[in-house]
Parts: structure tokens; sequence; C-alpha cells
């Protein structure tokens, strides 16, 4: 993903000074760097005889427990907070039956020893990971390298190295286990850089929890630069400068202490209604995969959590998750976000997200429009009951909303409520305490949904616009191509069509429109999604102070003024013309904050 600059290299030397990667914790951070330098633990591949296979599980347990008391001592160092609930979320992984089970068969049946076992299960877990096409999954295959490789050295009678950076540092590691990046709650590092990883990685939502800017997957920088080298990290737009010259290192700390003043400003307003100048109101919700996010979205001022990712709950697992699951689940997340509401999407699976719940994905060619989310939740109707038995059972602790993914029409919609039904009645048949009204909404992110939008408006509680499918299906592009992704333009005519048509249907039969695609977290279309009729808006967390900054500062007039210039451009050019014109102009501080690709003539990364 990295790439060469185009400045010119001081004489002598062949060393690259710019990187590009993905922007994961917003930010800008100028340090001297510390390099992780972390080797692979060597696996013993040694077969034991029969009658070791006992002592062999013994031992596989205790390298369990050891790590479980490792992960314990960490977690009680820290400080409450996303970095507490994520290695928790990892102690619960190690506690997998799935794993375990797996493991100590391949010691009883193939006579392999523990170290052995435990890295051949581990692989499996990681390349069923890797097949996934959602960025999220994928990333959650390091988790299991990390756990992994504790458990070796726990086998071994060794304790992991703890990393320890000096203060102003700037981290820079092929990859950070959690554990490590939660110890910097403890440090006062000032930035991180890794060689691989994502947006939703364990490490980036830990940064993101203590606002360390962060930026990841930039390819090999581990092996391109030496402790001590100066480091700007623009978390902003993804990019790291190696080794900057006088000129870019004062330029550089101009612009951190421009965020800085900015974001100190933003801040202050968290807790303040995201209401326009004349009164307008759009409610401000988070995207959350993990309860670990939960404490970042209330820190940022959302109103609760307008898109709430259960598929974490069915990865790496051989039996589906048990209604008591989800309902333990789901009853924490509301309480910790009482009194506000929690908008709980149902398990969007299928081959995009695998596991090996549902080998027969492999078999699809076509996985993007095959057996994934809605379609197959109705095929797999008992995994797919337990967890709304779960949900119905939550929702007595507070305002907890079911939203249906992937609906293509009312036949889905009906057959979706059918299940609904059914599993309310089983609940009151075992006599089982349960919310008798639950609101039920559906994600608009089909292009047949939103056309439609007023035929399911009059059968549901609320609609929320998944703008990440929605582009995808419409455009018929798939943006992690890079051969077509610079076609995923949510300005396209045919996007803001559908939103505005799917808002009007909402306002129409008296039912909330959100937006919860990446759209909503950009603050360059802020005014347009406004303009056209949405009034809530999900995102990550960290992007709602900004968002939030933005429609204080605007009024409902000037953004439809802008929405209508813009649905009447001719092209999708135009129509980032017309857009970047007036938000530059209004906004140029907040567009630093932006996400997503560049716009036509819009420039990447500054100075």
């Amino acid at each position: 993903m990295s790439k060469e600059g185009d400045e010119r290299e001081p004489e002598g030397s062949e060393r690259r000074r710019r990187f590009e990667g993905i922007a994961a914790s917003p930010g800008v951070a100028i340090g001297p760097a510390y390099v992780v330098d972390r080797h692979k633990i060597p696996v013993p591949r040694r077969s034991i005889d029969r009658t070791e296979a006992d002592a062999e599980v013994h031992r596989f347990r205790k390298g369990l427990r050891d790590t479980q008391a490792q992960l314990e001592q960490i977690k009680a160092r820290l400080p409450h907070g996303e970095h507490r609930q994520i290695l928790k979320a990892q102690q619960l992984m190690l506690r997998d039956p799935d794993m375990a089970t797996h493991v100590e068969q391949l010691i009883r049946e193939e006579h392999l020893c523990a170290e052995w076992a435990l890295s051949r299960v581990a692989d499996e877990i990681r390349d069923t990971l890797q097949k996934a096409d959602d960025q999220y999954f994928r990333e959650r295959s390091s988790d299991m390298t990390f756990l992994a490789e504790r458990v070796l050295l726990a086998l071994r009678g060794e304790d992991p190295a703890e990393i320890d950076p000096p203060a102003g540092a700037v981290v820079v590691a092929h990859d950070l286990p959690p554990a490590d990046t939660a110890g910097f709650a403890r440090t006062e590092v000032v930035g991180m850089v890794t060689a691989i990883g994502g947006q939703t990685s364990h490490s980036a939502i830990v940064a993101r929890s203590l606002e360390i800017p962060a930026v990841v997957g930039v390819d090999d920088i581990d092996q391109e630069v030496e402790d001590g080298d100066t480091l700007i990290v623009d978390a902003i737009h993804g990019v790291v400068v190696v080794r900057p010259s006088t000129e870019e290192l004062e330029q550089w700390e101009e612009i951190r202490d421009r965020y800085e003043r900015f974001e100190d400003r933003v801040q202050r307003e968290h807790g303040l209604p995201a209401s326009g100048r004349d009164g307008t109101h759009v409610t401000l919700r988070a995207n959350v995969a993990l309860e670990a996010e939960l404490g970042s979205a209330l820190f940022h001022g959302a109103e609760g959590v307008g898109l709430y990712r259960t598929e974490f709950m069915f990865m790496d697992r051989e039996v589906p998750p048990s209604e008591e699951e989800h309902y333990r689940l789901a009853k924490n997340v509301l309480r910790r976000v009482a009194p506000y509401p929690v908008v709980f999407r149902t398990f969007d699976l299928g081959s995009d997200k695998p596991t090996r719940l549902m080998s027969w994905t492999e078999r699809e060619r076509n996985p993007a429009m095959g057996l994934r989310s809605l379609r197959l939740a109705l095929r797999e109707r008992e995994m797919f009951l337990a967890q709304l038995r779960g949900l119905l059972r939550a929702a007595v602790h507070g305002p907890l909303r079911i939203m249906l993914p992937l609906v293509s029409g009312l036949g889905e919609l009906r057959a979706a409520y059918d299940a609904v039904a059914e599993a309310r009645r089983q609940l009151a048949d075992a006599r089982i305490a349960h919310a008798q009204v639950v609101p039920v909404g559906i994600m608009i992110e089909m292009p047949s949904a939103a056309i439609m939008a007023d035929l399911l408006a009059p059968h549901v509680d609320f609609m929320s616009i998944g703008t990440n499918d929605l582009i995808q299906y419409t455009l018929a592009i798939d943006r992690d191509n890079d051969d077509v992704g610079y076609l995923y333009r949510p300005l396209h005519p045919s996007i803001l069509r559908l939103i505005k048509g799917v808002a009007q249907a909402g306002r129409e039969h008296g039912i909330s429109v959100s937006l919860c695609g990446e759209m909503a977290a950009d603050p360059r279309y802020t005014w347009v999604l406004a303009g056209l009729g949405v009034r809530e808006l999900s995102m990550h967390p960290s992007a709602i102070p900004v968002i939030k900054n933005i429609i204080r500062g605007s009024d409902l007039a000037e953004m439809e003024a802008l929405a209508q210039q813009v649905l009447e451009a001719p092209d999708v050019d135009e129509a980032e013309r017309l857009l970047l014109a007036v938000m530059r102009e209004r906004f140029p501080e907040h567009l630093q904050h932006g996400g997503g690709q560049p716009l036509h003539g819009e420039r990447e990364a500054p100075p």
C-alpha cells in the first residue's frame, strides 16, 4: 500500500522518506522512532507417544491458564476503558472450547506435541479469517497470531518481553499485540506506525481510545526505519515522513499545533446537541463492532449506537453462539450505553465474512451476491431464532432495536417478521421474560430496497441506509479492487437520488431514516446528507465531534441549497467540484479530518 514520495533524497541516501498507509487513529505526531523487533517463535514439530497424550494435554491446559494469568496481570495495571475490554475479549478467545477441544483432539488422535497442535489449529483459524472480503474479519487473524504466540511462550516457560518506549517516542512495528498497545496507557508515546493492520484492528481501536495518532498498513515500515529516526505521523491522511528536513519539520510542527487547537475546540462541544443555528437537529450515533468501542462512543458524544455489528460472535467457532450469549452481550451493551438506544444488526455473515459454521459458502462463484446476511439467517433458522430470542430478552433492560440487513423486498421482510414472531412465542411458551414491543427496522443497502423504500416503509419501524454496499451494488464495483476502485464515488447522481428517495419515504410514513455507511463520517458530505433529508447519522466514534461542530455552525437552508446543487449536477465530477468549493470555504479545518478517498482535484496530504 505504501509508495515512495516524489521528492528527491539527499545525496548519498538511498533510504525512502515518505510512506503511505491507513489513518487508523486521527492526529499528527512528531518524535523519534522506537522500533519493536519481534522474531517469530519457532514451533517444534515433535510427535509424541500415545502414553504421553494425557501429560501433553495437561501441559497445554496449563499453558492456557498461564497465558490467561498474564493477560489478567496486564489488564489489572490499566485504567478502565477500551484497552481493558479488548484484553478481556482476547481472554474469551482463549476460553473458546472449540479451539481447545480441537488442539486436544490433535494431541490425542494424531499424537502431536502441544506446540505443534496449537500451531495447526491457529493456522486453520487464521486461514478462515484471512479469506474474508471484509477487512474487519481479516484483521481478527492477527489476534489469533498474538494469542498463539503467548501460549507457545508459556509452554516454553517464558514470559513475553514487554516493550518500554520512552516518553515522546513514535512506536514502529510490524504489528502490535493489543496487550502491548494497551500498555501505552502508562507511557507518554506520541504516535504509532505498523506495517500491517487496518481501521478495525484491535491495536487501531486501542490507539483511538488512548487518542494516540496511528497509521497502519505501511508496507515494510519496520524494515525501513531505525531507532532514533525522526518521524512525522500524519494520521489524518495516512502519511509517514521519515527524517524530514528542517523546513519540513517546522511546517509539520505548525500543522500539528493547529490540529491540536482545533481538536480541543470541537471536543469541548461533545456534550452539546448536534443542532444547527436554526434548531435543526441531526442525531449522531456510533458504529460499533466490539464492546471495547463503547467508551469511545460515549466520550465523543454519541447519542447511542446506530449499528452494532454482531458478526464477531460467530467467528472462529464450530458451534453458533447460544441464546444466552446473545442475551448477555446485548444486556451489557444496553447498560453501558443507557439511556441511549442501541441498534443491533442481526448477523451479516456470508462468504465475505467466513466462519467455520459455513463451509458451503466456499462453493459460491459470486459470494457478494450469494448466500449471505438475511438470506443466510432465514436458511439457518435455528441460529437466527437463538439470536432473536437473546435480543428480545435483553430488550427489557433498555431501548434495544433490531435491524435486518440486506433486505431486498417485502417477501424477505415478511419471512424475517415470521421468525421474530416465532422467537417471541418460544419465549412466551418457556415463560422467559422478554420485551413485548421491540422496534424492528431494515438496512437499505440494495438498489431494489432503495427504489421501493416507499413500499417497505409502512412495514418497518425505521430504516438505515448502508452506503458502503449500496454504492458497490448500484455502481457494480468492488472498491477493494484496485482496477475499479476509482469508480467508488459517493456523489454519483444515482447514489444521491437513492438516498433522497429513502429519506423522503421515511418522512412520508413517519419513521426515522439513518445513514450508517462511511459517508456519515466524512465531513465533506455532512451538508449534502442533511440537505437530502437524513436526520440521523451513525459513524466511527472519533468522527462525531467534527461532524457535530459542522452541524452546529450551519442551518438547514444552506445545507438544502448545496444538496440541490449537487443533485442537479450533470455528472459526478461536477458534483464533487461544487461540493468542495462550498465546504472548503466554510470548513477548511474540518475537511482536514475527512475520511474516504480524495475527490476530484483534491490534494491528498499537506504540506
